[in-house]
Formats: C-alpha cells, structure tokens, sequence
C-alpha cells in the first residue's frame, strides 16, 4: 500500500516530540530560577532532567527497532512496558513530597498552555487513517475527541489566568474534561489492539503505535498530557490545603 501521509506524520512525532522535550526543560530551568536557584544550579538540575527523558527516549527508541514493543503475543503485551513505566514514574514524582515547592512556583497557565501540542497529534493520527494505517476510531473521525483539548487550551488558559486572573475552578473543570478525553482515547486505543480482550475488531488493529518513530506518541507525548493534568489536579489540591491551613490560623476557634 502506498504511504502517502506517512512520511510527514512520523516526521511530525519527531519534531513535536523534540519541541515539547525543549518546553519541558525551558520550564523547568524557568521554575528552578523562581525557586530562587542560581542560574548554574538551575542549568545542572535541568540538564539532569533533559538527561533522564532523553535517555527513555532512546530506550523506547531502541525497543521500537527491535520490535519488542511490536509484540502483542503476550498477556501483558510487551508494548505495555512503555505505557507503566512512565505512568508509574510520574505518578511517583507527583506525589514526592520534595517536589511540592518545585510544583508551587510552577505557573497554572503553564501546564494548560502546552496542552496545545495535542492538536497536531490528531492531525498525525488522521494523517496515518488517510493511509490506511490507523483504525477510524483513533482519530476524530471516530471516537478521538481529543483535540478539543488542544484547541481550547489556550484560550482557557488565558481566560483562566490571563491578566492576573485566578478562575481556579474553571481550570480545574477544563482540566478533569482533558482527563477525560485522554482517557477515552487511551482506553480505545489499547481496545483497539490485537491484544486477547480486544474489543474494536476493524481493522487495522493499532499497531503502528508501537513502531518507530510513532511510538513517542505512548511513550512521550500521552505522559506529557496527563503528566500536566496530574501536576494541575495536585497543585490545586496543595492550594486548597494552604488555605485551610490559613483559615483555621486566623480563625483557631474552627477547629
């Protein structure tokens, strides 16, 4: 079968996959920098965490070419490997008490704006439908709804937060319904497999997300996107304790 949008997809999973690895770090050594580290500390820390995402990068680059992550013959697919390892690896991060300062100095906006990124992964993904390669349902000609929450991060975050705004509520609302999306998404994507519970039959089956170089797309760019929603969700929880904690400081008697 001839590729004709393939070619630009899988060069557009690199590029995008470069581009939201320079946001991150550019954030990073920005938040470091606000936490008031000097600016070689903040550039050594940094470098550290470009270190760590580089190196799975090139670990899920080198299983991809192996065609490991192409098997799906085993209960747990091998593929799985490269969707719980960074899961659990966020989640950890997240909830690690050292990284509470570091996820207070870290602007609201932010983790709403680079949102965005999530549009041209459905235009990728439809890219890869118009050849044949990717199942209806994966993209928003099916049940991928996903890209409303690239299109409509911006302007929720300027709204939210634009002009000294706090709308802490409404971004909190975008952000459960991001959630939500990407996991319709991600829980078709995986039922649309040929793993044994596979549910959507029609194919192709989704296997080219184990292929080089889409593979970013499991391995990288869906952990960016609830990675962001999860920073949201425990930053918003770390405010409403703060002001709790005010609350009963200048009222003693609530308690």
């Amino acid at each position: 079968m001839e590729t004709t949008y393939l070619p630009f997809a899988q060069a557009g999973f690199i590029t995008l996959t470069v581009i939201c690895l320079l946001l991150i770090l550019w954030g990073t050594r920005k938040t470091l920098i606000r936490m008031g580290n000097t600016a070689a500390l903040a550039n050594k820390r940094t470098a550290i965490v470009g270190f760590i995402l580089v190196a799975w990068l090139a670990v899920v680059s080198i299983l991809s070419l192996a065609g490991i992550t192409r098997d799906f013959s085993g209960t747990p697919p091998k593929f799985f490997i490269i969707i719980v390892v960074p899961l659990l690896a966020i989640l950890a991060l997240t909830f690690h008490p050292k990284f509470k300062r570091f996820l207070a100095h870290v602007p609201a906006s932010w983790l709403m704006y680079i949102q965005v990124f999530r549009v041209p992964v459905e235009v990728f993904l439809w890219w890869q439908f118009l050849d044949g390669l990717t199942p209806v349902q994966m993209t928003f000609e099916g049940r991928n709804f996903d890209v409303l929450t690239g299109l409509t991060a911006p302007v929720f975050a300027w709204i939210c937060y634009g002009q000294g705004r706090k709308l802490h509520k409404l971004a909190l609302a975008w952000n459960i319904a991001g959630m939500v999306l990407l996991l319709n998404i991600v829980i078709t994507a995986i039922l649309s497999a040929p793993v044994p519970f596979r549910v959507f039959m029609n194919e192709p089956a989704n296997t080219l997300v184990a292929e080089f170089p889409i593979v970013f797309l499991p391995a990288f760019l869906v952990p960016l996107a609830y990675t962001m929603h999860f920073f949201f969700f425990r930053k918003a929880y770390i405010r409403q304790q703060s002001k709790a904690a005010d609350t009963i400081s200048i009222n003693p008697a609530a308690v």
